[in-house]
């Protein structure tokens, strides 16, 4: 009896010992706030640190902070990154910390920024590939975002509105800032059929979105609706489609154009106008051989900043990240201007 019982503490103790080191180490973390709209000391509403290990656990906040402060000692595992989450005037503003002395020892400096509400500020690219599947058709959306505006502003309207289908299965989404290759997991809020709420704000600079879904099918033949929300002054964006044997038909005001310089063998590709009353548009597809899951045996989920696992990686390759915004933005721009002359000489 004695036996079994210095067995179960053993273990218990071990088990205690992984999930929570000796080996800890004590921080103290230098923090100051800047703000990058006025150019001077900045504040915020609260920060918090959260410790980055096996999930997110927070480990310290406050509130009602400004200028230059320090963070009392605290506790965690030896060799733990930490995240910096400041939030000012609805917009949460990231820093990851590393594990790497001279860098904790640093003034970890956050600037945050000045709100403005104005959408029309916000320059947008956006794709979307649709991939079938045996049992469903697989939407993948980027969104590239720039907010340029002079001063640097923060931009917020309550969140940003996504179309997603009210059928949709599988919903997932990720938000990367700037420079940042952290994909913070998007929280979805249902405002009405079809329409979903993202509630974050744009920070200045790029932001990209990825967004992923599936769509139940019961046949051979299937169509499904798209539409545009806060992306809606660009009218158009270029869809990309899988298998190539697969029949497309679009709306009879969709005028799509295919597509065909730098296009990946094995995609169909066309650039759509959206209905200028409604913003939406309807995509009919027939027949094509399905295309199998990229990770059909694993959960899905963000890998490396991004949902790329779950992209065509032949589609992945033609935008590339880095440059899908300078890309996307020359072509687009450059097919509104050969739509505009078209348009002029038939009216001449």
């Amino acid at each position: 009896m004695i036996i079994k019982m210095n067995k179960f503490l053993l273990i218990l103790l071990l088990s205690f010992m992984i999930q929570f080191p000796l080996f800890a180490e004590s921080i103290s973390l230098r923090v100051k706030l800047w703000n990058g709209s006025t150019e001077s000391l900045g504040k915020a509403d609260s920060i918090k640190v959260i410790l980055l290990r096996d999930s997110m656990i927070p480990l310290y906040e406050q509130k009602g902070i400004s200028g230059e402060f320090t963070i009392p000692k605290l506790d965690l595992p030896e060799g733990s990154p930490v995240l910096l989450q400041v939030s000012y005037k609805s917009a949460n503003y990231n820093k990851m910390i590393p594990p790497v002395p001279a860098m904790r020892a640093q003034t970890q400096e956050v600037v945050v920024y000045e709100p403005t509400e104005n959408l029309d500020l916000l320059k947008t690219r956006s794709l979307m590939q649709v991939v079938r599947e045996k049992k469903s058709i697989h939407v993948f959306k980027i969104y590239l975002l720039r907010n340029e505006t002079k001063p640097p502003k923060s931009i917020y309207a309550g969140g940003l509105d996504f179309y997603i289908p009210e059928e949709a299965l599988d919903l997932q989404g990720s938000w990367t800032q700037g420079n940042s290759k952290m994909a913070i997991p998007l929280q979805f809020i249902k405002e009405s059929s079809g329409k979903q709420r993202v509630d974050r704000a744009v920070l200045p600079g790029n932001t990209e979105v990825q967004i992923s879904y599936r769509i139940p099918i019961e046949s051979e033949s299937f169509q499904f609706k798209d539409k545009l929300f806060f992306e809606s002054k660009s009218g158009a964006r270029p869809i990309f489609l899988k298998p190539t044997d697969m029949k497309v038909r679009f709306s009879s005001d969709a005028n799509p154009e295919r597509l065909q310089e730098d296009i990946p063998e094995g995609l169909q590709a066309f650039m759509v106008n959206y209905s200028k009353e409604s913003f939406e548009t309807t995509i009919q597809m027939e027949g094509g051989t399905p295309v199998l899951p990229v990770i059909p045996n694993e959960a899905r989920g963000i890998v490396n900043g991004s949902l790329i696992p779950e992209w065509d990686v032949a589609l992945a390759a033609v935008i590339g990240f880095l440059g899908f915004f300078f890309v996307l933005a020359l072509g687009f721009d450059a097919w509104k201007r050969k739509q505009k002359n078209d348009s002029e000489k038939i009216s001449t």
